[in-house]
């Protein structure tokens, strides 16, 4: 039994339904503004893939249409996008990582660095 999504044409409302074969049931309407009008729409789903599989869509120059080297938002993007494909090797906390890296960028800070105005003075590490 699929469950099938549908949109109402009438208040743009969205609803599910488990449905018994695959023709709309009789008296399907919209539970938000009982439009019996709904027409069923088109699902998300995922595919399994092997390691192989997802090296090489990771290799893909399509991958990289769009990105702007020199825009940090783009380069977020990216690497959100990045993270998804490789799923659990990235990380629970990859997304975050992502967003702490972009908001240290445009505000040209670096992790634990505090405004120069309230820093005594810089670490000398010999490298200047």
């Amino acid at each position: 039994m699929p469950i099938y999504e549908y949109i109402c044409p009438s208040c743009n409302g969205q609803f599910q339904k488990l449905v018994r074969g695959f023709s709309d049931p009789p008296g399907l309407a919209c539970p938000r503004c009982g439009n019996t009008e709904v027409r069923r729409a088109i699902s998300r789903f995922a595919t399994l893939k092997s390691e192989d599989d997802r090296i090489e869509s990771l290799a893909d120059p399509s991958n990289f249409m769009g990105l702007d080297e020199s825009d940090p938002r783009s380069i977020a993007r990216w690497a959100k996008r990045l993270g998804k494909e490789l799923g659990e090797d990235a990380g629970e906390d990859w997304d975050e990582m992502v967003d702490q890296m972009l908001e240290e960028e445009l505000s040209g800070k670096k992790e634990g660095e505090e405004s120069e105005s309230s820093s005594a003075k810089p670490d000398d590490l010999g490298w200047a």
